[in-house]
C-alpha cells in the first residue's frame, strides 16, 4: 500500500491548490460585479400626466446614491410645430385681396398682321404662295463641261492621291466658268487651295478652281457657262502656275475628265 504521508506531499507540493484558489478568487470578483451593478445602475421610466419621467440612480466617487428625475414634456407643440401642421380637411378659402390685372393694349385694325413661323420665309424648293413642302428631286448631272483654260494643257491627271485635274497655263490666263450656275464661294481658303472659287450647276453637280491669282466674280453672282472667272496663278501651297479643278457630284469629287 502506498505511503498516505507522501500522497500529501505531492498534493501539498503541486500547483493545483494554487490554481483553484486562483479560479475562485476570480469567479468571486466577476459575480460580486455583476450583483453591485445590477444593483446600483437600475433606472425606472414612469409616466406623468403630459410627460414621462426618466428616473435614475447616480453615484458619485466616494458618496452615497442619489435618485435624480427628469421629466420630458412631449404633450404639447411648440410654436414652431404649430405653424407647420396644416389642417388638410380645412376649406379652401378666397383671398380678400388680389392684385389688379393688367389693362390690355388696343389693336390696330389698319395694322399689317406679322407672318407666322410657317410664313416667315418658304422652304427649301417652295417659291412665296406655292404650296410645295419639298424641294424637287435633282435630275442627273451634266454629262459635257467646257474645258477651263482655254489653251491650257494637263499637269497631273485624277488619281486615289489626287482628287482633281491640274490645268496649268500661262501666269494670269483665264479661267472660265465650265457650266453655267451660281458662284457659292470665292475668297482665299486656308487649306492650300489658295485663291478659290466654287460654282453650283444644279443637279447636284459643283466644280471647284484652286490657286487662282486673281477672283472676278462674288458669291451669289450667277455666271453663264465660258464666263470668265478669274485668272490663272500660284497661291495656296502650288508648285506652278495651272488650276486644280475638281468635280463634285452629288456630294462625291469624281474624275474630271468624265465630264470634259
Amino acid at each position: 500500500m502506498p505511503d498516505p504521508r507522501r500522497l500529501t506531499r505531492r498534493v501539498a507540493e503541486s500547483q493545483l491548490p494554487t490554481r483553484l484558489i486562483a479560479h475562485v478568487s476570480v469567479l468571486a470578483l466577476v459575480a460580486a460585479a455583476v450583483l453591485a451593478g445590477i444593483g446600483h445602475a437600475s433606472g425606472t421610466q414612469t409616466a406623468t400626466s403630459g410627460g414621462v419621467a426618466f428616473i435614475q440612480s447616480v453615484r458619485g466617487a466616494g458618496e452615497p446614491f442619489v435618485s435624480r428625475t427628469t421629466t420630458y414634456d412631449i404633450g404639447q407643440a411648440t410654436p414652431f410645430d404649430e405653424q407647420i401642421l396644416l389642417d388638410r380637411a380645412a376649406h379652401a378659402q378666397v383671398p380678400t385681396s388680389q392684385a389688379p390685372l393688367p389693362t390690355p393694349l388696343a389693336i390696330d385694325p389698319d395694322a399689317t398682321p406679322l407672318p407666322g413661323p410657317e410664313d416667315a420665309k418658304p422652304a427649301i424648293g417652295q417659291t412665296a404662295g406655292s404650296t410645295t413642302s419639298r424641294a424637287p428631286a435633282p435630275g442627273p448631272a451634266p454629262t459635257t463641261l467646257l474645258w477651263p483654260v482655254p489653251g491650257g494643257s494637263i499637269s497631273q491627271y485624277y488619281h486615289a492621291g489626287h482628287l482633281a485635274l491640274d490645268i496649268a497655263a500661262p501666269y494670269g490666263t483665264t479661267i472660265i466658268a465650265a457650266q453655267a450656275g451660281v458662284v457659292t464661294s470665292a475668297g482665299w481658303r486656308n487649306n492650300g487651295g489658295g485663291y478659290v472659287i466654287q460654282i453650283d450647276h444644279g443637279n447636284g453637280m459643283t466644280t471647284v478652281y484652286n490657286h487662282l491669282s486673281s477672283i472676278w466674280v462674288s458669291a451669289g453672282q450667277v455666271v453663264g457657262a465660258g464666263q470668265g472667272i478669274g485668272g490663272i496663278g500660284c497661291t495656296g501651297t502650288c508648285t506652278g502656275p495651272h488650276v486644280h479643278f475638281e468635280v463634285i457630284v452629288n456630294g462625291i469629287i469624281d474624275n474630271p475628265l468624265r465630264y470634259l
